[in-house]
């Protein structure tokens, strides 16, 4: 997996780590994120989304809004996030703390 280096990377310190996102229910990995910077994982940009392919590549819909967006739900039923748009305009899912885990990718 490779690290996007954009001016979001920069401007978060250079540096990030792959996290993998799962399910604190049933343990379903939904989705493979590139975090930038220290802290706390709140929400999750789409066009930091490597994994699966269907969430990677609504970065590249020009035409989605965020009503068209929908919830990011598991298998299992359970919402793990909601969509949002962040201030500088890019699209992404407010993550529900409490509702799932994340594991850092060991080749990050």
């Amino acid at each position: 997996m490779k690290i996007k280096k954009d001016k979001f990377f920069r401007e978060r310190g250079s540096s990030a780590k792959i996290i993998k996102v799962q399910c604190i229910k049933c343990g379903d990995m939904l989705l493979t994120y590139q975090k930038d910077g220290p802290g706390w994982l709140k929400r999750c940009y789409l066009n930091r989304i490597i994994s699966p392919e269907n969430y990677h590549d609504l970065q590249f819909n020009k035409t989605l809004k965020e009503k068209d967006l929908g919830n990011l739900v598991c298998a299992c039923g359970k919402v793990i996030g909601s969509p949002m748009k962040h201030k500088d305009g890019r699209l992404a899912f407010h993550l529900i703390r409490g509702n799932f885990k994340r594991l850092i990718a060991k080749n990050s």
